[in-house]
C-alpha cells in the first residue's frame, strides 16, 4: 500500500467515525480532544497530512476505537481494504464478506463465484 492511499484510508476512518458518534463530534471538538487546529484535523481527514504515531493514539482514545482499528484489514496492495466502521451499519455479516472480497479481487481477474463463463463454453 503506497503511503497516500494509507493516509486517505486513515483520514476516511476519522471523518467517518466522528460523524457516526453519538453525540456527533464536529471537527472543532475533535481537534481540541486532540490538541490539534481544526484546519490540521480537516487536512488528516482528507489525508493531504500525514499523523504521528502518538496522534494516532489520541484519535483512537477519542474515537472509542483500537490504534489498530486505523490500519487497512488485509495486506491487500491495491489499498483498497475496508473496515466494519466504513461498511453501512445494515450489512449483514455475509454481505461484509462480499464486499470484502471483491475489493481483495485482482482487477481483470474474475471472482471464483463469477465462474468466469460458468463452465460453458462460447463459441469463438
Amino acid at each position: 500500500m503506497n503511503p497516500e492511499s494509507l493516509y486517505r484510508h486513515i483520514g476516511s476512518l476519522i471523518r467517518d467515525r466522528r460523524k457516526r458518534l453519538k453525540p456527533r463530534l464536529t471537527q472543532e471538538k475533535l481537534a481540541g480532544r486532540i490538541g490539534i487546529s481544526r484546519a490540521s484535523l480537516a487536512n488528516i481527514e482528507t489525508g493531504r497530512q500525514t499523523i504521528p504515531v502518538h496522534q494516532l493514539y489520541a484519535f483512537a482514545e477519542a474515537l472509542q476505537l483500537s490504534p489498530t482499528d486505523f490500519m487497512p484489514t488485509s495486506n491487500d496492495a491495491s489499498g483498497r481494504a475496508i473496515s466494519d466502521d466504513m461498511l453501512p451499519d445494515n450489512l449483514n455479516p455475509q454481505q461484509k464478506e462480499q464486499i470484502a472480497r471483491l475489493l481483495s479481487e485482482t482487477p481483470g481477474e474474475p471472482s471464483s463465484e463469477e465462474g468466469g463463463n460458468r463452465g460453458r463454453q462460447t463459441k469463438r
